[in-house]
């Protein structure tokens, strides 16, 4: 049956007028009832609230449209304590209900549709509360596809403002007062030339404190802080550092922490000084040296400071002599000889694979020397059964084993008396590793001849100058041989490309003839399919 009473009021006519309970009365006349119990108003001074009330307890609506509602039974005179009691709600919900239309149309609306977490009122409150424009400028932003930020406006509001100021054109400013001042803060700020000087003061007295420090400690302290909060420009949350709204505020109080910073880190760098200066002292009224060695090693640093002072001027000495007395020798001195001579062919051969030393007289001794000195080869010709001699076959030592080959080289050079036959037997040396022909040896064995790299190539040049005129008639005819043997192999491989180029131009048009003559074939067989049927059909026609 009916368990709650509906609301009338008496009309002019004698009749009455419903003021609350619409979807009861047509619940029981659905069921065929014609009578309702009813309440009667003596007067329609609560006739909006008691409708309001109606039209919340039995529909519903979202949070926004709750709080039209309940605004509308507070203006037609029902206090919050009322409203709750006509809504059958906790007194908190109806004044929850009431802050949510302090906020801006556009928050109200998305916490409606749910885009805005009923929770964040209060924070987006306590933000407008002090800046009503940073208010605007966070609710653009999370209205612009940015919902990841509402998610977390409840539990990081100062990470998700920081990411609507970076992102958005709003000049709104907030900064937070519990981090550190870095040096894009004091440029962005513009503090002037003093407080400039001052942030650099700040970094070379922490650098004095510690080498190694990468950054100026300037933090806020709590009188600072105070100092916001007593000017009204802070924002807090329970979980964040407090933010301050007012730029010119928060420029002052930059200021007036960089200057405290330099007055602690000038106080500890003079603590530390005052450290150092008793350590020193005691250390000097001591009985005995703490250090003998480190003293001794002090008193060295210092002599050497003073005597490296006296360098600059020696090694201008030492420019003058040499451009005097060395610019011309005489290249009959065997000493000069030996300079450019052992220079240039370099240190002994130690056969160890870890220093590697001596490479280049290995080099020239296996591939010259080895191959144009006599005691060095060996005749292994076989005799073939019927005495005769078979192919000729000279053996050259093991290539890997050099010992014998620089050990001649080595004699041969230091045996030289004058700087001449010094400079000519290295030119011999050098000469018979350049031109020694490597057909006999293995492949393996075929080294390239050493370049001897130098400006505008001059070296290789008067090698070839020097060594000419003494090569045998014998190199200049093998010479000649290779060539003319590589010259018939070019031309044969040619001629092979040639061959097989025409080969297959051959190949290619007998399968295009070949290919013609199918579809010939196939045309003419279409043809006489056609004849045969254009016959069947003047046969058909003549026998009807």
């Amino acid at each position: 049956g009916q368990l709650t009473p509906v609301s009338v009021r008496p009309a002019e006519d004698g009749g009455y007028v419903l003021i609350a309970g619409h979807k009861r009365c047509a619940a029981l006349a659905s069921l065929g009832q014609t009578e309702v119990r009813a309440e009667l108003r003596a007067d329609d001074s609560q006739e909006e609230s008691e409708r309001a009330a109606e039209n919340i307890v039995r529909s519903a609506l979202n949070p926004y449209e709750e709080a039209l509602a309940v605004r509308a039974m507070l203006d037609r005179g029902l206090t919050a304590e009322g409203a709750a009691q006509a809504l059958g709600w906790p007194k908190a919900r109806v004044t929850a209900r009431v802050k949510l239309l302090e906020l801006p149309e556009l928050a109200q609306q998305m916490v409606g549709d749910g885009r805005l977490a009923l929770s964040s009122v209060e924070q987006l409150r306590a933000i407008g509360a002090v800046s009503p424009e940073l208010l605007d400028a966070l609710i653009a932003f999370m209205a612009d596809g940015n919902e990841w930020a509402a998610e977390r406006l409840t539990r990081e509001p100062g990470w998700v403002l920081d990411s609507a100021l970076r992102a958005g054109k709003s000049k709104a400013f907030a900064e937070h007062l519990g981090g550190r001042v870095d040096s894009h803060d004091i440029a962005s700020l513009k503090l002037g030339k003093k407080a400039e000087a001052a942030y650099e003061r700040a970094g070379e007295l922490t650098r004095a404190l510690d080498r190694y420090a990468y950054h100026v400690d300037v933090r806020f302290d709590d009188s600072e802080i105070d100092q916001a909060r007593a000017a009204g420009v802070v924002i807090e949350f329970e979980r964040s550092a407090p933010i301050i709204v007012d730029r010119p505020l928060y420029r002052e109080l930059v200021k007036a922490a960089i200057t405290r910073t330099v007055t602690e880190l000038d106080a500890k760098v003079a603590a530390r000084e005052q450290e150092r200066k008793t350590a020193r002292q005691t250390k000097k009224n001591a009985s005995a040296p703490a250090n003998p060695a480190a003293d001794a090693e002090r008193e060295h640093r210092q002599q050497m400071r003073q005597i490296s002072d006296q360098a600059h001027g020696v090694n201008l000495d030492v420019g003058a002599e040499l451009l005097k007395g060395l610019s011309t020798v005489d290249p009959a001195d065997v000493t000069v000889a030996r300079f450019f001579v052992y220079s240039l062919l370099g240190s002994d051969y130690d056969d160890s694979p870890y220093t590697q030393q001596g490479e280049r007289i290995a080099r020239l001794a296996v591939s010259g020397i080895r191959l144009v000195i006599g005691e060095f080869r060996a005749d292994v010709t076989k005799t073939r059964k019927d005495g005769s001699k078979g192919a000729l076959r000279i053996d050259y030592g093991n290539a890997r084993e050099p010992k014998e080959p620089v050990k001649w080289l080595w004699k041969y050079v230091d045996g030289a008396k004058t700087a001449g036959e010094l400079y000519g037997r290295a030119l011999v040396v050098i000469a018979a590793e350049q031109y020694a022909t490597r057909l006999v040896v293995p492949q393996s064995q075929r080294t390239p001849a050493i370049r001897w790299s130098s400006h505008k190539d001059l070296a290789a040049k008067a090698l070839s100058k020097l060594a000419g005129p003494h090569l045998p008639a014998s190199l200049r005819q093998l010479e000649t041989a290779i060539k003319r043997a590589k010259e018939e192999h070019d031309r044969a491989v040619k001629r092979a490309r040639a061959a097989a180029q025409r080969a297959s131009r051959a190949d290619a048009a007998a399968e295009d003839t070949a290919a013609a003559a199918a579809q010939e074939g196939a045309a003419d067989a279409e043809t006489a399919v056609d004849v045969d049927e254009v016959e069947v059909e003047e046969g058909d026609e003549a026998e009807q």
